[in-house]
């Protein structure tokens, strides 16, 4: 025992240190399988800093409306994230799975990502930088991942998005970008609608120069069922407060298979006099009321169809409309929004060159018709002499203005019925045989006033009928004053008589632009093929002309019902354009226009939303020079989202959202008025039938294409690793496990085998008892 115990004081200190070793080794062994586990990659990034390899990333994001598509498909790892479940979602799902990897792999890695919509909206506002498009340009990307956090908080864009300035941009910044590899992403759901034929997006990437890995990221899965409204608006008429206003909505199946029961739910939110200021805790200032839903038996698929409903409001002002479907695929489209403005009865004028008038009279008996039927016209009927001092001022308080048979128009009247029409006012013609050719042509179609659809020629008598052929029948633009006809067609003119009437010449409208020249509609024609009655434009306004008078000489159309007809139809387009607009496209700016005298420079624009508080915004107007002559200067109000987006404001998507926004608006008197503002997405991305990938590759040809799903992109990312990292973590555990066992074996007592002698070996047993 001495010498066991002197031999152990003599070795403990080495046995300890063998010992030690081995655990150390045991524990070195441990945290590598921990870290491989884990995917730690932590030395990548110094690795690849030593080779020097630089690759550079560019990420093109599809986000156009389409993209907020929530059909499931085939489950993805993200399936449990709400943002997932976005076609979007998962687009910067790829983004960020992208990103994770490249913040470990080797070599120097710059990103850069650049969101189709605000490359389409930098490019409309005539901006040309591809770094001013990007929401990351040519960025090192770090171990932290931070870099796209801002990047991930953003949602699809309302907006119906082209890819080609996306694209565009990308391939200037990936040539003017030295790198020594560069790789393309583009994450869409690549719809039929935009890449059935996408010979345009082809075009921009084949300028890409060098050799350029394209990697296709399909976000979308099968798509589910989709309604949307297409369309919300008051049918054109007198929008006067207390008569009743017919509003269409229209609604279109996208969906492959039929849907039955759909219910419409509208509502009406009134701005009456007594909301004078924006309530941000409400999701509108004005009065909701709910309106009985329509139901829609059955639509099938791809189809399109119209439902009307009747509102009823006695305040004057402008007022909102939305109209809602149930959820589907598709949120966005679901929801759609117009205004509706609410005059007061208003009055119109009418000029009779006859003595007796008769013209006149059918005119008011059809516009104001007493009783208790109430159009919103209240006929003004004044004599000829009316036109000679006539100025804008003194027309500008009549919605619109009928002229029959007046036999001259002087320069003066020529001039103050230019400016009204300009405007927006509405302005008919019956022309009689009174007209004087001559004095009309000169001062309605000289000095760039272009009240007629052309030059008047001589009258011409309507040739003897060889057939059952009505005098009149229905022109080209029939619809536009003669609806309620339609479905009857010709043969409710057939008693409409006309012995002759004016001939139209083509205008002498010298060098004006094609696109400045005023297009003449034809509503009726003559049997032998000549112009009866025209529309066209003018400035904001709209001008009819009928080519025969109302005195029974030319015509009996007066006392045909079709008259009433028109003449009602007519009125309604009159008026109309002077009216404001119903609604205005989210990607448009939004303009105001008011008088300096009647209100302040100061006002609040509140965007749409779902939710509270809404967060005003605070515009100062511009004072600007009125068009017309003789007017006090203008305030314009004006939010442009693409000069936004080029600016660098951050409140771009706030001004985006679709629904009813409010102006706030302060008069010169201190009164405050609210003013709603229907803000609505461009039709067409509700579309989400998937287009052919093969047939994708095979435009785009020579270029290669790589398509890959979101999902499949996750997998392939989240299990990527540094390569040189993992082989360096394989080869130090080998040589560590290799090393603890020879320490364990080192740090254990083994006995050495003895030799055995052939004396002391056992005897055979083979052959003996």
């Amino acid at each position: 025992m001495d010498f066991l115990l002197a031999s152990y004081r003599k070795q403990k200190k080495w046995i300890r240190l063998r010992q030690l070793l081995l655990l150390l080794s045991r524990i070195a062994v441990a945290a590598l399988l921990i870290a491989m586990l884990c995917g730690w990659t932590g030395g990548g990034r110094r690795f690849g800093l030593l080779g020097g390899t630089t690759t550079h990333h560019v990420v093109v994001l599809d986000d156009s409306y389409s993209m907020g598509d929530v059909s499931i498909g085939a489950a993805t790892p993200l399936a449990s994230d709400e943002a997932a479940k976005t076609a979007y979602g998962r687009a910067l799902g790829a983004l960020q799975d992208l990103t994770r990897r490249l913040a470990s792999d080797d070599g120097i890695h710059q990103l850069t990502v650049i969101r189709a919509s605000r490359a389409a909206m930098i490019n409309r506002g005539g901006g040309e930088s591809a770094d001013a498009a990007a929401d990351l340009s040519v960025q090192t990307i770090t171990s932290d991942g931070r870099l796209i956090n801002r990047i991930m908080s953003t949602q699809s864009s309302p907006t119906r998005t082209d890819l080609v300035p996306a694209l565009d941009q990308v391939t200037e910044l990936i040539n003017a970008t030295p790198a020594d590899a560069k790789y393309l992403y583009i994450a869409s759901d690549f719809r039929e609608r935009d890449w059935a034929s996408s010979e345009r997006y082809a075009a921009s990437m084949r300028n890409l120069d060098g050799n350029v890995t394209v990697r296709m990221i399909d976000c979308a899965a099968p798509p589910e069922p989709n309604l949307a409204i297409t369309d919300i608006s008051p049918a054109q008429d007198v929008w006067v407060a207390g008569v009743p206003v017919v509003v269409r909505v229209t609604v279109k199946n996208y969906s492959a298979t039929p849907v039955k029961n759909v219910a419409i739910v509208n509502r009406v939110i009134r701005y009456s006099s007594d909301v004078v200021n924006i309530d941000p805790t409400r999701q509108f200032s004005g009065e909701v009321e709910s309106l009985p839903a329509i139901m829609i038996e059955q639509l099938a698929a791809g189809e399109e169809i119209t439902k009307s409903f009747q509102v009823f409001i006695t305040q004057t002002g402008s007022h909102a409309i939305e109209a809602s479907l149930p959820d589907d695929a598709l949120a966005i489209d679901n929801v759609r929004t117009c205004t509706l403005p609410l005059s007061d009865v208003e009055k119109v004028l009418v000029i009779d060159g006859d003595t007796e008038a008769r013209g006149a009279y059918h005119i008011a008996s059809v516009l104001n018709p007493g009783s208790q039927v109430r159009i919103g016209a209240v006929p003004d009927i004044q004599p000829p002499s009316f036109l000679r001092s006539a100025t804008l001022e003194t027309l500008a308080p009549y919605r619109a203005i009928y002229l029959v048979d007046v036999p001259e128009i002087g320069e003066n009247a020529a001039d103050a019925l230019s400016k009204y029409v300009q405007r927006g006012g509405g302005l008919a013609w019956f022309l009689g045989p009174n007209t004087n050719r001559e004095s009309y042509n000169q001062t309605l179609l000289g000095q760039s006033r272009y009240l007629l659809p052309g030059s008047l020629g001589q009258p011409i008598e309507l040739p003897v009928p060889t057939d059952a052929k009505p005098d009149v029948g229905l022109g080209e633009s029939s619809s536009t004053l003669l609806a309620p006809l339609e479905s009857i067609g010709e043969s409710a003119l057939a008693l409409i008589g006309l012995s002759q009437s004016w001939r139209l010449d083509e205008p002498q409208l010298g060098d004006l632009p094609d696109s400045q020249r005023p297009r003449m509609r034809v509503v009726l024609n003559r049997r032998d093929g000549l112009p009866f009655v025209t529309l066209h434009d003018y400035g904001r306004g709209r001008v009819i002309t009928v080519l025969s008078g109302l005195d029974g000489s030319w015509t009996n159309w007066p006392g045909d019902p079709t008259f009433v007809v028109f003449l009602l139809q007519s009125n309604a387009l009159l008026w109309s354009g002077a009216a404001p607009p119903t609604h205005r496209m989210i990607d448009d700016a939004i303009v105001k226009v008011l008088s300096s005298r009647d209100y302040t420079a100061e006002a609040m624009y509140v965007p749409a939303t779902d939710e509270s508080p809404r967060v005003p915004i605070e515009i100062a107007a511009n004072e600007q020079e009125s068009s017309l002559v003789g007017e006090d200067p203008v305030l314009e109000f004006k939010l442009d989202p693409n000069d936004m987006v080029i600016e660098g404001e951050d409140n771009v998507a706030e001004i985006l959202r679709p629904g009813i926004s409010e102006w706030m608006l302060t008069r010169s008197d201190g009164r405050g008025t609210v003013v709603p503002v229907a803000s609505v997405i461009r039709v067409g991305d509700g579309e989400l039938e998937r287009a052919d990938q093969a047939e994708i590759a095979q435009q785009f040809l020579p270029m290669e294409l790589k398509f890959v799903s979101s999902s499949a992109w996750s997998e392939q990312n989240q299990t990527a690793g540094s390569s040189t990292m993992t082989l360096l973590l394989l080869g130090l555990l080998a040589a560590i496990l290799a090393a603890e066992q020879t320490l364990a074996y080192w740090a254990t007592y083994h006995v050495k085998p003895t030799k055995l002698t052939s004396a002391s070996k056992p005897a055979s047993l083979g052959g003996q008892a």
